[in-house]
């Protein structure tokens, strides 16, 4: 690893890495269907995720005016938890060039981690599913921070783990979850424009935007380079 490589490279999950939305949507629509509930479409889902599988639940059933039944949220997040876990890998696909590029880093010997908001008991299954296990030492999901994202420090605490130096770290993402989070680390950032983001990418502003996994050692040289977003009070 040289002066000019990144002290860890932190990388978001669905939607960064895996194209995910399908099988979330596939485990939604099962628990949604057994509770007498409408399917929601993958685009629908592709805007409601990101915030966890509570936040999911909930504007699932806020699409179809609520619900009268208290405890339907929680039947209905046990329920695609427990889908989830069982089908890791149900109409879900890694991106293209993400094995190449985690192959070529870990060569390279810098430290990866992952930090997502995604639950810990749906992205154990997931990284054994696709061997993404053996590039990640470092996984902190949303349900198991003290923080999550966008909240910076779900982003430093990912980096402690990993004993690297946030100064020289870079977050790679998909959506204003992981940039802003870096934003709030004061982490330079990586945002690729084939995830699931909600919001212009130019108000974003990430250090670095990606369209592909290609050249993407030059990207993160770059992000480096150009350094992290600093907000002003």
């Amino acid at each position: 690893m040289t002066d000019s490589s990144p002290a860890a490279v932190l990388f978001d999950l669905d939607g960064t890495l895996i194209d995910s939305a399908p099988g979330v949507a596939w485990s939604l629509n099962k628990a949604l269907d057994a509770e007498g509930r409408a399917p929601l479409t993958v685009e629908r889902v592709k805007e409601l995720v990101g915030k966890g599988a509570v936040h999911l639940i909930a504007d699932a059933l806020d699409d179809e005016g609520g619900s009268d039944d208290p405890d339907q949220a929680t039947r209905l997040k046990d329920a695609f938890l427990q889908i989830y876990s069982e089908n890791p890998v149900q109409d879900t696909a890694v991106f293209p060039g993400v094995m190449d590029m985690l192959e070529s880093l870990q060569a390279r010997g810098i430290p990866m981690a992952l930090c997502t908001n995604k639950p810990d008991i749906t992205t154990r299954p997931v990284l054994q599913a696709f061997d993404f296990e053996r590039f990640f030492p470092v996984v902190l999901c949303g349900d198991v921070a003290k923080y999550k994202k966008p909240d910076g420090r779900h982003v430093l605490e990912t980096a402690a783990l990993i004993n690297a130096d946030p100064v020289r770290a870079v977050m790679v993402g998909d959506s204003e979850n992981d940039i802003y989070a870096a934003h709030d680390a004061g982490v330079a950032s990586v945002c690729v424009t084939f995830g699931y983001c909600h919001e212009p990418f130019d108000v974003l502003n990430p250090s670095v935007l990606i369209n592909s996994f290609e050249n993407f050692d030059a990207a993160l040289s770059s992000a480096l380079s150009t350094g992290p977003f600093v907000r002003t009070k």
